[in-house]
């Protein structure tokens, strides 16, 4: 065997055992909704562990704690879907507190380079036990990528809960959403980022009680087939004693 078939041989090996590329549907928010998406045919298992703290406008409310976990596949080169639970917890129990049908379609396909992305966000959040309603939300994303790395998102998005879906009377709640997010790499690679987003909710029937709005950064960073993001969000309590003053939240994924 001649040494230049001898290397071609060793090269070949070597990229078969070599790990594939990322190729997980990553965000490098902890909130904002992003427009990437999994593969066709591949399954990424994701995981949101996260704390909404206190409300000086609502103390008698305790700090609460959420596990988010469920596979999130990848449908089409345009289409994804998650089928999360939630858990969540105070100091005094832990319930389990709903799960979602949550459908992700970005209107390019996958492999489109283009610098304006939008996607459609559908979901069915079925409540358990807590004492929300269940609920349809719907988002319309937005994004932009430069040609320097810099990335803007935008998220604008309602949630329509319905308290006769649980057999209960009551009227129908509206609440509107919107976040935005400016990502920077901080590698040259791309892989390790830097994010600032903000976000917020709004009760549609009353624009004067219960707005929360919040502002935080965030670090993301993906490795192989792994991606992990965690950030912060501040609330502007000074302003809506309602908001909580802080929320953290740790999102990792990995594709299967």
């Amino acid at each position: 065997m001649s040494a230049v078939r001898r290397v071609v041989m060793i090269a070949v090996l070597a990229l078969a055992v070599l790990p594939a590329p990322a190729e997980a549907g990553r965000r490098p928010f902890i909130w904002v909704f992003d427009t990437e998406i999994v593969p066709k045919g591949d399954v990424e298992l994701e995981q949101w562990l996260w704390v909404k703290g206190r409300s000086p406008g609502v103390p008698q409310q305790p700090s609460r704690y959420w596990v988010w976990w469920g596979p999130v596949f990848g449908l089409t080169q345009r289409l994804e879907l998650a089928v999360p639970f939630q858990v969540s917890a105070t100091r005094d129990r832990t319930q389990l507190d709903s799960f979602d049908a949550d459908f992700r379609l970005r209107l390019n396909p996958r492999g489109d380079d283009s610098p304006w992305q939008p996607l459609v966000r559908l979901v069915w959040h079925q409540a358990i036990h807590t004492s929300q309603p269940s609920r349809v939300d719907a988002n319309l994303v937005q994004s932009y990528q430069f040609d320097g790395g810099l990335r803007l998102v935008l998220d604008l998005g309602a949630q329509v809960g319905v308290p006769a879906f649980r057999g209960r009377e009551g009227p129908v709640q509206l609440l509107g959403t919107y976040a935005a997010g400016a990502s920077y790499p901080l590698s040259e690679d791309g892989e390790l980022r830097a994010s600032l987003e903000a976000f917020g909710e709004i009760p549609l029937q009353n624009l004067q009680a219960g707005q929360h709005h919040f502002v935080g950064a965030d670090l993301a960073w993906t490795f192989g087939r792994s991606w992990v993001t965690l950030g912060v969000l501040v609330g502007l309590t000074p302003l809506f004693p309602e908001t909580p003053r802080f929320m953290p939240r740790l999102i990792w994924a990995v594709v299967l």
